[in-house]
């Protein structure tokens, strides 16, 4: 396979993966180190996969023990001696050819093409990188509201912007919430609408106009239901009474438009059961039932256009300042000379797109023939996008495995840097060709103790099947209402459980004892002191302890009753030296 991807739960050996694989590459041939590429997405990572990576080489090169020599020999078909020679080899080529070990960050390689094509990007050449991007919204946002004084449209939009803000309970600081709107601008999602412009006045005409649109077909929704109200009838003629499923156009007609029921879809399909025999319901039905269905459709076809335009009336005022906003950042940023790290991976796609992509990464420096991505489930569809055509190349011009992916979907549900989990589940095996990528599952923990796997194992496996069956059903439900499509709802069907497919890991560390876990529930205040008090009885550390919670509310109640035992406890072997930022305010 020319291709690799390796879905690695936490503990499941992923970066020794990674490091072997570049070991055995080196070993195999020892000058291929200047054309592999490793990219992660810290720093912290960088350091230590280099490191590892050098520690192993000089394990084999010094003739210590390694756990890489017993698998090299064999798949390489060498013998210890050979390895271990091979080994010094790279050893010494690499710490005299440095800068050719190319273990990156992924913003660190993207930078280093940018810098690459100074000249035909039109950057100057002694642009700076922030990494920040609050200062300079900050920044932004004070040129915003400082051109309020020439600018008399958007004193008025911002006038009318705070007055929505205190009409809905909230702050009326017009600072306050530009900046709250800013974290948008660096959001992958958006880029393409803000790269459009807009003019204020253009998106007051498009909500003008889907609101006469929405209020035209919900007026024609009151008046079919008014004609049901005016035929004589009171609920009460109906089926079910003071229940009955007629509530429905009697409330729709009054003026509040809501959902019709399962009850109302079924009345409106045929006028029996309308009413008792012989009541006047029963009597109207024939007329009232093409009525009721009338409205149903017209619900139908309109509920989504009426919920966009709740969502454009609410939110168009701010979309208008967050373009307002990036215009002043960018500005901001060519004044200053000064590009930020987040839109390094756009000028980079848009270059990539007018381009041969390999003349563009040769350009660099380096030709890589070998990559490997660790952590790739926290990459955006851009970062992507960027990336693919250089591995396509390079295993088109290679029958060994030339890419080597490594990631936990798991892991995707936090968004990260804008990563999608999409891609990792099954798009960058289709985008480099299913023939060519084997796809493989690390099943074996090397960090937790087994009791520890096991209470994982079960509890994942009986939520992820209870939270898939309702997410099934609600996909479901939504299908039949015309929510969303049903082909879209098919195959979105069972996407969690398949997304933690072979979750189950097994167990491989060793201890004395298999490890220990308790899950109990507090009607008031957890024993926090007592159960850390409990544990460093038993011999734990303080730094063993971890206290995790849900929200930093809770985390300062934690430290606050951390800091009162501190205060009264007078047992020595109880050290309580909490450091948080509420420890170190001056009162505490």
């Amino acid at each position: 396979m020319r291709a690799k991807i390796l879905n690695a739960s936490a503990g499941s050996g992923k970066t020794y993966q990674l490091a072997y694989k570049y070991v055995r590459d080196v070993i195999d041939q020892p000058g291929l180190y200047r054309h592999i590429l490793a990219v992660t997405f810290t720093n912290k990572a960088t350091e230590e996969m280099k490191s590892r990576i050098l520690k192993e080489i000089h394990r084999l090169a010094s003739g210590g023990a390694s756990p890489y020599l017993e698998n090299l020999c064999r798949e390489l078909s060498l013998d210890e001696r050979s390895v271990r020679k091979r080994a010094a080899e790279v050893r010494s080529k690499i710490l005299h050819d440095y800068s050719r070990f190319t273990v990156l960050t992924i913003d660190t390689f993207f930078q280093r093409i940018l810098r690459a094509f100074i000249k035909e990007l039109g950057i100057d050449l002694n642009y700076n990188v922030e990494i920040e991007t609050a200062s300079v919204l900050s920044k932004g946002a004070d040129t915003l509201i400082e051109q309020i004084t020439v600018d008399r449209d958007l004193q008025r939009w911002l006038t009318e912007f705070v007055q929505e803000r205190i009409d809905e309970g909230r702050k009326w600081d017009i600072r306050d919430g530009i900046l709250s709107l800013g974290g948008e601008l660096f959001k992958e999602k958006n880029k393409d609408a803000l790269s459009v412009p807009r003019s204020r006045e253009e998106l007051g005409r498009i909500v003008s106009r889907a609101a006469a649109q929405a209020e035209a077909t919900k007026k024609q929704l009151q008046q079919t239901a008014a004609i049901i109200s005016r035929a004589g009838l009171t609920a009460a003629d109906f089926s079910g009474k003071s229940r009955s499923f007629a509530n429905y156009f009697f409330t729709v007609a009054a003026g509040e438009l809501k959902p019709y029921g399962a009850t109302v879809a079924k009345m409106a399909a045929a006028p029996e059961g309308w009413g008792a025999k012989g009541s006047p319901a029963q009597a109207l039905a024939p007329e009232l039932q093409p009525l009721l269905r009338e409205m149903c459709d017209i619900y139908d076809a309109n509920r989504k256009s009426w919920n966009t335009c709740d969502l454009l009336k609410e939110n168009y005022r701010s979309f208008a300042l967050l373009s307002d906003l990036y215009k002043r950042v960018q500005q901001l940023c060519d004044e200053q000379n000064m590009m930020l790290l987040s839109e390094t991976k756009y000028v980079l796609s848009e270059f990539i797109g007018h381009n041969d992509a390999p003349f563009i990464y040769e350009k660099v420096g380096n030709r890589f023939e070998r990559f490997m991505i660790d952590e790739f489930q926290d990459t955006s569809l851009k970062e992507w996008e960027n990336f693919l055509p250089l591995l396509q190349n390079a295993m088109a011009q290679s029958e060994e495995t030339s890419v080597l992916i490594v990631g936990d979907i798991k892991q995707s549900i936090y968004r990260w840097r804008g990563g999608d989990w999409k891609i990792l589940h099954g798009e960058a095996q289709q985008a480099l060709g299913a023939g060519d990528t084997q796809v493989e599952v690390l099943r074996e923990n090397w960090r937790s103790l087994p009791a520890v796997v096991a209470f994982n194992n079960r509890i994942i496996e009986r939520i992820v099947a209870a939270d898939n069956l309702l997410l099934n059903e609600t996909l479901s439900k939504a299908a039949d209402a015309g929510a969303i499509d049903p082909a879209e709802a098919a195959s979105l069907h069972d996407t969690l459980a398949d997304a933690y497919r072979g979750h189950a890991q097994t167990p491989r560390r060793k201890a004395e004892h298999p490890g220990y876990v308790s899950v109990e529930t507090f009607a008031e205040q957890p024993p926090v002191v007592e159960r850390i008090c409990e544990l460093i009885d038993k011999g734990f550390r303080p730094c063993d302890i971890m206290i995790l919670v849900r929200g930093a509310t809770d985390g300062a109640k934690v430290a606050a009753e951390l800091l009162e035992f501190k205060r009264r406890n007078e047992e020595p072997r109880y050290r309580f030296d909490v450091m948080t930022q509420e420890a170190l305010i001056v009162g505490n």
